[in-house]
């Protein structure tokens, strides 16, 4: 404290030697002190007078008047000391307190100056008006009075004016840079402060930042901050929750884009596995449906052929059945020819019947011609031999013809039935080759109808063949997008989150 004083009545004393303030000046001013101290008082009143009058300065003296007395009473003492030139350490410290006081309850240095203005006004007036009155009351002392002319009248005034002034002008200067120093002290204080409140903020957010930069998403700024920070403070963690909000949605969505891409890089897999089994099965049922189609074919050349066949055996059947009808006819023939052959066999029997008969009495006869008649029983026995055996032979001619009349009817019968037989093999002969014909026609439309599916079979498995192609660029398309998600969650795994959890190493 010691050495702040020595500095500052050095700063003084220089201050006194620029302004003029030596000994001489002191001097000078000694000659308006009794006047000074003479008209101080009524200055003050008149001073702090006005004061009152002015709401601007009143409002400092929030006691009213008696804050004021207080006032007027310190400020004439300190005007004395002004007065007789007591720049001293009492001095500095009365000057230090007028300008804290001012700095303190804000009064500008305007005021403060105005005021002097006023004070100095009235003091000026009575030292000029004292120093003429003394000059004239020496006029009128007589011959023996010292009498000053008019010009070192004016020089004595004019210095103890300007010591006045300049004593003024350094009590002003001195509680106006007290007050400065005070306001530059306190915005010093401030700046301090404020930079204080600065770098606390600055430096919650930059370590806020920094563990945002870090990865970390948990961290926010709890500490107050002062109302003109608040919005940083807000800000900075409505970022770091929207951050986390990002992150958080981005876990998510990771989450769900890995076991959608697992889904459907499974699916596709499958898909692409029954693809390359369809494409088998289609190429497999494509050269079966060839063929088919080949067979088919084949089936309806055959059943043409078959068809033509059976309108030729149809044809040949009708012939048959017309041989048949001409052998039926025939063996009527042969059987009326039998008929009359029997006729005959038996004229044949009548005749040799007769014969018999007349070889019989022939031999009667011969026997009673006697000897005249052997030859004729001769001739008789052998007629009759004959006889008996064109009767014999006519017997069996006649078991023959009986038995070939038994037999051609049979057997006219028997040709009756194959006619029969025949016509409704023509019937069936007709109707096999309508069914031919039509199974030739549906063959054929089944062949057209089969190139029709070999065809769209074959489309198929082009199609089913660029499937499998489309798919297994999906299943690549869809391996990358899983790479890419891979990667996503590498990005998100650097947060952590207010969960104290890893963005993705334990999201699932």
């Amino acid at each position: 404290m010691a050495n702040d004083n020595s500095s500052d009545l050095a700063q003084l004393e220089t201050r006194l030697d620029f302004i003029g303030l030596d000994q001489a000046g002191l001097d000078d001013l000694a000659l308006a002190k009794g006047h000074i101290e003479k008209h101080l008082t009524a200055s003050l009143e008149e001073f702090y007078k006005k004061l009152a009058q002015v709401p601007a300065v009143s409002r400092f003296f929030g006691e009213g008047k008696p804050q004021m007395q207080r006032a007027q009473g310190k400020q004439s003492d300190h005007w004395q000391a002004i007065a007789a030139g007591k720049f001293d350490a009492e001095y500095l410290e009365s000057t230090r307190r007028v300008g804290l006081r001012h700095a303190r309850i804000g009064l500008e240095p305007r005021w403060y100056i105005g005021g002097y203005g006023l004070i100095v006004e009235n003091v000026v007036k009575g030292v000029t008006k004292d120093m003429l009155a003394e000059w004239s009351a020496k006029q009128k002392g007589g011959m023996f009075a010292k009498a000053l002319d008019t010009t070192e009248l004016g020089d004595q005034i004019g210095r103890a004016l300007a010591a006045t002034m300049k004593a003024v002008m350094i009590d002003i200067d001195m509680a106006v840079s007290v007050y400065f120093e005070k306001l530059t002290e306190e915005a010093a204080e401030r700046d301090r402060q404020a930079k204080a409140r600065v770098e606390r903020a600055v430096e919650n957010t930059g370590e806020m930042l920094r563990a945002l930069a870090q990865g970390n998403l948990s961290r926010r700024i709890t500490e107050d901050f002062d109302p003109e920070f608040q919005q940083i403070k807000d800000d900075t963690n409505d970022v770091a929750d929207r951050l986390e909000q990002i992150v958080r949605q981005l876990r998510d969505t990771g989450k769900a884009l890995r076991t959608a891409t697992g889904e459907i890089l499974s699916g596709a897999n499958d898909l692409a596995e029954r693809t390359t089994r369809q494409a088998a099965t289609i190429e497999e049922t494509s050269a079966a449906m060839e063929q088919l189609m080949n067979t088919v074919t084949d089936n309806a050349s055959r059943a043409e052929q078959a068809s033509s066949r059976a309108k030729a055996a149809s044809s040949l059947a009708v012939e048959g059945g017309t041989v048949m009808a001409d052998a039926n006819v025939a063996m009527e023939r042969i059987t009326a020819s039998s008929s009359k052959i029997s006729n005959i066999i038996g004229l044949i029997d009548d005749i040799a019947f007769q014969t018999n008969l007349l070889a019989l009495n022939a031999s009667v006869e011969a026997a009673r011609a006697g000897e005249a008649g052997k030859g004729f029983a001769v001739v008789a026995v052998e007629v009759r031999r004959l006889a008996q055996s064109a009767a014999q032979a006519s017997r069996d001619i006649k078991d023959l013809i009986d038995h070939s009349a038994v037999e051609v009817k049979g057997g006219s019968q028997l040709v009756s039935e194959a006619a029969a037989k025949l016509d409704r093999i023509v019937e069936a002969v007709k109707e096999n080759g309508v069914l031919m014909a039509e199974i030739a026609s549906a063959n054929a439309a089944q062949t057209s109808a089969i190139q029709e599916i070999t065809v769209a079979v074959r489309q198929m498995d082009e199609m089913t063949q660029h499937n499998a192609a489309l798919v297994e660029e999906t299943n690549a398309a869809i391996e990358q997008t899983e790479g890419q998600a891979t990667e996503l969650d590498m990005i998100v795994d650097v947060f952590t989150l207010s969960d104290g959890r890893s963005a993705v190493r334990h999201a699932a």
